[in-house]
């Protein structure tokens, strides 16, 4: 994939220039609050802080201070929460999302930069049994808001990692690329593995 959208270029330096402290990280808010006031919060901060993303994947690049962020850096997170509140409709929060995650692709194994753009809208609800009960879930449809239970002050942090998770592809390759060799010489890819099954069979045969 190509770089983040440099038509958002200014929209990340929004985020980062919004940040509360030197990483930026997401505050717990009161979402419904936000709705209510049409508000938002945005900022940016080191993908390494988050641990279930991160935990899986080849190392990140690390940054430590805010000032080493550029808007097309690998290993940042930018973010933005927006509030909507509508006569008749309930609290809604837009949560867009851009980050350039490093993975290995699967077919080269090689270092592949991913680019994600993600935006996602969410309804609120003050619990699960009205999330469940609403008419507006629609898991057949793409563009339907994602159900959120909002009681209070929610940790944005975790919807942000969330989000990640959910874009990172789970066999993940270049568009062209070539396969990776083994010692003998064959693509990794086309490399059988030897059924368990056979392998028991041959240990019993040895025990004999």
């Amino acid at each position: 994939m190509s770089g983040l959208p440099a038509s958002d270029k200014d929209w990340r330096a929004q985020c980062q220039a919004k940040c509360k402290s030197s990483f930026g990280l997401p505050p717990k808010i009161d979402l419904n609050q936000l709705a209510r006031n049409n508000g938002s919060v945005a900022g940016v901060f080191p993908i390494v802080r988050l641990s279930r993303l991160v935990q899986d994947l080849p190392a990140q690049h690390h940054i430590r201070e805010l000032a080493d962020i550029e808007q097309d850096a690998t290993g940042a997170v930018w973010y933005e929460f927006k509030g909507s509140s509508q006569q008749g409709r309930r609290p809604r929060v837009w949560l867009k999302v851009q980050a350039v995650v490093t993975l290995i692709c699967q077919r080269c194994l090689g270092v592949m930069p991913f680019v994600i753009d993600e935006t996602v809208e969410f309804e609120l609800f003050p619990n699960e049994a009205k999330a469940n009960a609403s008419d507006s879930v629609d898991e057949a449809d793409p563009d339907a808001p994602e159900p959120l239970v909002a009681d209070g002050p929610i940790d944005l942090l975790g919807l942000v990692e969330d989000q990640l998770i959910l874009a990172i592809p789970y066999v993940p390759k270049h568009e062209t690329c070539e396969p990776a060799k083994t010692s003998a010489g064959d693509p990794v890819e086309q490399v059988k593995r030897e059924s368990p099954f056979k392998v028991l069979e041959g240990l019993k045969r040895d025990s004999k």
